[in-house]
């Protein structure tokens, strides 16, 4: 068994000011998801990977949610890309921005789910997304968690 995560996430941000407002809290669901969802959800898959692209003065792609759901059976991964708006971080509470990414990701899970199911691939969807619920109430919990490990 690879000590690799089950869940990785990557993160493109815009510009300086748009990676100030969201690295901490995506930083936190990067640590939760990598802590509560340890897989294997499927036998042909090692890897679910989440690229969350935030908008900014620099770099923008003008997209919202999820896009660009791309499988290699080879590398035995699955990745989605995850686009943040400039109105979904900017002005906006921190409550906000771990609320919408949040949304993101269960929306991320569903989405490779069902694609998975839909190529025939044996996936454990119902663990992946309790595994996820876990997840999502220790991460909208306004109590700080403490770091596990």
């Amino acid at each position: 068994m690879s000590d690799n995560p089950t869940i990785t996430v990557g993160v493109q941000t815009g510009d300086v000011p748009s990676g100030r407002a969201t690295d901490p809290h995506i930083v936190v669901m990067r640590d939760l998801l990598q802590t509560h969802c340890r897989g294997p959800y499927s036998a042909e898959v090692d890897e679910f990977s989440l690229v969350v692209r935030v908008d900014g003065d620099i770099w923008h792609w003008e997209q919202e949610g999820c896009d660009r759901m791309r499988r290699s059976k080879k590398d035995r991964y699955i990745t989605i890309d995850i686009y943040v708006p400039r109105q979904r971080w900017q002005g906006v509470s921190a409550d906000e921005i771990r609320r919408y990414l949040a949304a993101c990701v269960e929306d991320a899970f569903g989405r490779m789910i069902a694609k998975l199911k839909k190529d025939k691939v044996a996936v454990d969807g119902d663990a992946l997304l309790r595994d996820f619920a876990v997840v999502k109430a220790a991460y909208l919990d306004p109590q700080p968690v403490a770091a596990s490990g």
